[in-house]
């Protein structure tokens, strides 16, 4: 019964632990779009202004400065939307189903399985109806 309960705890925090990789995957992309939406309408007008503020300089000047500030911005925000860590639950759910299997594998071994059939009574009465034929 031991390895039933593990195996239902380990199932039980793999759940927990899938859960919160969704939830967490859910609001990042929520809030990666919502932040590209803004992002791309202040570059706009980012665009606009340094176009205007940059206007003593050749259009090619100005197009190359705001394409380098646009490429330097995007490795930033890139970078940031990658960082992701797990959450504290996360990696205690994950310890936790991790523990539970190990235990539940453990007692589906062979050995105690053999132990407990050997001390049953039926199997004592069966070999000892095999002794008695010979």
């Amino acid at each position: 019964m031991r390895a039933f309960r593990l195996t239902a705890a380990s199932l039980e925090a793999e759940r927990v632990l899938l859960t919160l990789q969704a939830q967490r995957t859910a609001r990042r992309a929520i809030f990666g779009v919502v932040a590209g939406i803004l992002a791309c309408a202040a570059l706009a007008m980012l665009h606009v202004l340094a176009w205007v503020w940059l206007e003593s300089w050749t259009p090619l000047q100005r197009a190359g400065a705001l394409l380098g500030a646009d490429v330097a911005l995007a490795a930033i925000f890139g970078a940031l939307a990658a960082y992701s860590r797990p959450g504290p639950q996360e990696i205690e759910a994950r310890v936790l189903r991790d523990t539970a299997f190990a235990q539940a594998k453990a007692s589906f071994s062979l050995l105690p399985l053999i132990g407990t059939m050997a001390a049953s009574p039926l199997v004592a009465a069966v070999v000892g109806l095999l002794r008695g034929r010979r």
